[in-house]
């Protein structure tokens, strides 16, 4: 749980804060778009490396190198100008990449009857701490006025964590599975099934991390002001935070999650057009866009663990669904950012956001088959 409220705060409490960096910096949208993509090219290159990681250091000692990398990023971003702004955010990559991998491959090793409570329970921790901080974040900027000490602020919560982290690391580290448990990259990807799961995985964080990025910008294009637009973001992180509450005793009535998907995108459909159609009304709209993507979040991260037999499978897909999927994902800030430099409004960028949700519904009717991964690396056509 503490590892995960690390996993998404120290990046996406810097959304709130976009225009004051701009005005101070002098940058433009698209450039500033790039505080959010680096973190998810990070993501990209880094997860492939992960298990390798953990595997020779074990599972404790990789997660509190996580920590201390996303401490160090946070001090570099917060001291270092423009330059240690990209650079400390680089850094903070690094370090969540590390845990966002792990994380599922911990839960299907250490609780693989409770898969999608776990998984529930620590995306809920998430979204809580990214929810405090885009809430308290602006009065701590003073408006925007010290959005550097707003930023080191966040030291906090990594460090908290690593202390008592370092109880973790007393004894023999367990390692991640050995190699003759773990799929090689070359083989999880021989599998249509891993493919869509990346495919479900891309489309999500696509949507998350371009509405986490922009909301206040678009809700303040509509009239509201920086503080209320960090609370409407606020509300949206904390409303992705809750659908752990509706998905666990759904999940246990279900044989498989192709009819939750779904319904979830549907929901996250009716809240791209309520932005586009009466903004006004955006702090309803932001509730509904954080439930949905929320909740399918929580059944992308479950679906690496219900798609596999062992934890060196959910290892290999874990990184495999990440590296895709953040690839796919990154374009989202800097390509929205572009968007609104060359048209001068949100609506477009908007209606990508809506192709994407349609997207990832028809993938939801694939992957929430209650099917498994082969226990072989050979691949297997039906999936």
């Amino acid at each position: 749980m503490l590892v995960a409220t690390n996993l998404r705060a120290p990046f996406t409490g810097v959304a709130p804060l976009m225009v004051a960096i701009q005005q101070s910096l002098g940058i433009n949208s698209s450039t500033a778009g790039l505080l959010i993509t680096l973190p998810l090219l990070v993501f990209m290159l880094v997860s492939p490396l992960v298990p390798a990681v953990s595997r020779r250091f074990g599972i404790e000692r990789t997660l509190f190198l996580s920590l201390v990398l996303i401490a160090v990023g946070i001090l570099v971003r917060s001291i270092g100008g423009l330059t240690g702004l990209f650079a400390g955010t680089l850094l903070i990559g690094a370090g969540i990449a590390a845990g966002n991998v792990m994380l599922p491959s911990v839960v299907k090793l250490r609780f693989p009857h409770h898969i999608a409570l776990l998984t529930s329970s620590y995306v809920l921790a998430m979204g809580i701490m990214a929810a405090a901080w885009s809430a308290i974040i602006i009065p701590l900027a003073d408006g925007g006025a010290q959005w550097q000490f707003a930023l080191l602020t966040m030291v906090a919560l990594p460090v908290l964590s690593a202390l008592l982290w370092l109880n973790q690391l007393k004894g023999k580290a367990k390692q991640a599975p050995v190699a003759h448990e773990q799929h090689s990259a070359k083989a999880i990807f021989s599998h249509r099934l891993t493919w869509q799961i990346c495919g479900f995985f891309g489309c999500n964080a696509f949507l998350y991390y371009s509405v986490v990025s922009w909301l206040p910008a678009i809700v303040g294009e509509a009239g509201f002001s920086d503080a209320q637009a960090g609370t409407i973001h606020g509300i949206f992180q904390f409303a992705s935070a809750l659908p752990g509450l509706v998905i666990v005793p759904a999940m246990a009535r279900l044989n498989d999650q192709r009819g939750l998907s779904v319904f979830m995108t549907a929901v996250n459909l009716l809240g791209f057009a309520g932005i586009m159609l009466l903004p006004q009304l955006a702090y309803v709209w932001a509730a509904l866009l954080g439930f949905a993507v929320g909740a399918n979040f929580i059944l992308a991260l479950s679906f690496i663990g219900l798609r596999t037999r062992n934890g060196g499978q959910a290892a290999s897909l874990s990184s495999a669904a990440q590296t895709t999927g953040y690839c796919v994902a990154a374009s989202g800030p800097f390509l929205l950012g572009a968007m609104y430099d060359w048209v001068g409004q949100w609506q477009l960028a908007l209606i990508v956001c809506v192709i994407f949700s349609v997207c990832q519904a028809l993938l939801g009717l694939k992957v929430g088959r209650n099917i498994q991964l082969p226990d072989t690396t050979s691949p297997v056509a039906g999936n």
